[in-house]
Parts: C-alpha cells; sequence; structure tokens
C-alpha cells in the first residue's frame, strides 16, 4: 500500500512566519530552532521520535504508555490475541501528545505522524531485528 508523502509547510507555522518576518526571507527552520528551542525540550522530545519499549508476554509496548493492569483488561477483552493488544496499547494521538495542532494546520501534524512513524519503525528494527513491525500514522479528520 503506498503512503501518501506530504512535505512540511512553513507557511502554516504562524510563529515561525513573524520569526521570518521580523529575521528576513532567507531564516531558517534551524535559526528558529536556535531563537526559541532549548536543549531541555530537545532531550524531551528525544523520547517523542525514539521511544523506550518494555516486552511483556512476547509482546512491545511504549513504556510510557504501558500499564499491567489496563494490558490484562484488552488481554481478556481481545482474547489473547498479540498484535490486537499491541495496537489498542500502543496507539497515540499526536495531538494530545503536543497540542497546537489547530494551528499548523492538520497537513503538518500529518506531516508530523509520518516523521514519528518512520523513526519508530527504524527504531524497533534497531532495537529487535529479528522482529517485524508495523508503525502507521492515521490522519483522520481533524486529528493525527
Amino acid at each position: 500500500m503506498a503512503t501518501k508523502q506530504i512535505s512540511l509547510n512553513t507557511a502554516k507555522m504562524p510563529d515561525f512566519q513573524q520569526w521570518k518576518a521580523v529575521n528576513g526571507s532567507d531564516f531558517s527552520l534551524w535559526d528558529y530552532l536556535a531563537g526559541v528551542a532549548n536543549l531541555e525540550i530537545a532531550l524531551a522530545l528525544t523520547k517523542l521520535l525514539l521511544p523506550d519499549f518494555v516486552e511483556h508476554e512476547e509482546g512491545i509496548f511504549l513504556a510510557e504508555a504501558f500499564n499491567i493492569s489496563i494490558y490484562e483488561q484488552w488481554k481478556n477483552q481481545l482474547g489473547n490475541k498479540l498484535p490486537e493488544i499491541e495496537k489498542v496499547m500502543n496507539h497515540q494521538h499526536l495531538d494530545d501528545l503536543l497540542p497546537g495542532g489547530e494551528q499548523v494546520g492538520i497537513d503538518n501534524l500529518f506531516y508530523f505522524g509520518q516523521t514519528m512513524a518512520q523513526l519508530w519503525q527504524s527504531h524497533l528494527h534497531s532495537l529487535y531485528p529479528e522482529r517485524s513491525f508495523q508503525v502507521h500514522c492515521y490522519q483522520e479528520t481533524d486529528a493525527v
């Protein structure tokens, strides 16, 4: 199945556009990051982009979201179907993790989701080379 590839649309990034208007047309995203970001935020983002995982009963789960009692509930409800349990427990909404999607537009939110999915896929492959994984990013009407 082909994945729709989209690009980052900086025109829909209002804060970046304000900085660019003040600093000139050659003002880049790296310049913007140097002005608004800090290393502490960048370090925290590494755990979103390259998250920790836990293994439980042969399943692989996002460490940040894993809860044994919730796992047991899904296990009972889904009848021990591990791929389905992994799918529902690892499901995340970007606009819940990083508010502000409505300001930058659904296409930019989807772009970020696609990027995260690619990073997670590569990260999982590097951590568990003997296993195969499917990481998907779905675009809903107003959420990713």
